[in-house]
């Protein structure tokens, strides 16, 4: 009988084949990408196909963002790389980029929507995030909110959540600001400064929603609402002095 147990093994372990297969097709590349072979003469890109709601952004504008990291061909381009060009652009958000087959790479864009200035400098967008924007001095209808950078994520929520109590009794707010000590001031849009300090503020929010109507039907106009009192507040009369105010209980 035949001793085989001195015989060399003639399989390759299945493990050190695929690491030569890996090896070799890793070289492949590199010899392909030094050779021009996949770069962008022989693999260029001619579409870049441009998606989302663009109402700040021009597509020639995302177009021309990429064009340089695309001219590198469809193997060799460095999706990264276009979207981080991309997100460069004051009004984008995001980016989304991927390779079509056989030479486009398909573009998906989402802007910023500004819902507030913060600090007057910069603007609050939908997803929360401050950003700056060229040209956006002139937009309107946005509120201002003001304070601390620290408390920056405080003031959004306290705006968004002050916004739907007021709008109950159809009132929008223009400015919004907290200093330092944590002092909370409004300016609504019917043009009366609303002052609730720093304690108790949703319940002086709520007392002052409360006397609305009343305020409201009084043949004077309101200029500012002092909220700081345990049971009542004060009212500044548009044309009084500014040392005259009336207390109500």
């Amino acid at each position: 009988m035949a001793n085989t147990e001195d015989q060399p093994s003639r399989l390759i372990n299945p493990a050190t084949l695929a690491s030569l297969v890996l090896l070799g097709s890793l070289v492949l590349a590199a010899l392909w990408m030094r050779s021009g072979l996949i770069g962008g003469e022989q693999w260029p890109i001619r579409w870049l196909d441009v998606e989302g709601e663009l109402q700040r952004t021009s597509t020639s504008q995302i177009r021309a963002a990429a064009a340089v990291s695309a001219g590198r061909g469809f193997f060799a381009v460095d999706l990264a790389r276009v979207r981080a060009d991309i997100e460069a652009l004051p009004w984008v958000a995001s980016v989304e980029v991927s390779r079509h087959w056989p030479d486009a790479l398909s573009i998906r864009v989402v802007e910023h929507r500004p819902v507030a200035r913060w600090n007057d400098s910069r603007l609050f967008s939908h997803r929360g995030e401050v950003f700056e924007a060229v040209g956006s001095d002139g937009m309107q209808g946005l509120a201002r909110l003001v304070g601390p950078e620290n408390r920056r994520e405080e003031v959004l929520e306290t705006w968004l959540k002050m916004q739907r109590e007021l709008s109950a009794v159809g009132l929008d707010i223009r400015r919004l600001a907290v200093d330092e000590r944590g002092a909370w001031r409004l300016e609504l849009s019917n043009g009366v400064e609303l002052i609730l300090g720093r304690e108790q503020v949703d319940q002086r929010l709520a007392r002052f929603i409360s006397v609305h109507d009343l305020l409201r039907g009084d043949p004077r106009r309101a200029q500012r609402i002092d909220m700081r009192y345990t049971n009542g507040l004060a009212v500044r009369w548009a044309g009084n002095e500014p040392s005259e105010e009336d207390y109500r209980g």
